[in-house]
């Protein structure tokens, strides 16, 4: 009985170790995760500065067009 008892044990920890380094390795993937969303987010704010700077010279153009054709 007490080698069955040891043999429980030695089991259980092994598995409390191998629930520790899942955990651990979850731990590291969240915190990759959450940096490349940040990163993410950050190149989806440039983007949408892109957009805006596009459209403003867009808008830009197609004023000094319209002005241009009533000159005519």
């Amino acid at each position: 009985m007490l080698s069955q008892m040891q043999a429980l044990l030695w089991t259980g920890a092994r598995r409390m170790d191998m629930l520790r380094i899942t955990q651990m390795a979850a731990q590291e993937a969240l915190g990759v995760m959450a940096a490349a969303m940040l990163w993410q987010q950050g190149e989806m704010r440039e983007v949408s500065a892109w957009e805006s700077e596009v459209e403003g010279v867009m808008r830009e153009m197609a004023r000094r067009v319209d002005g241009e054709e009533s000159d005519l």
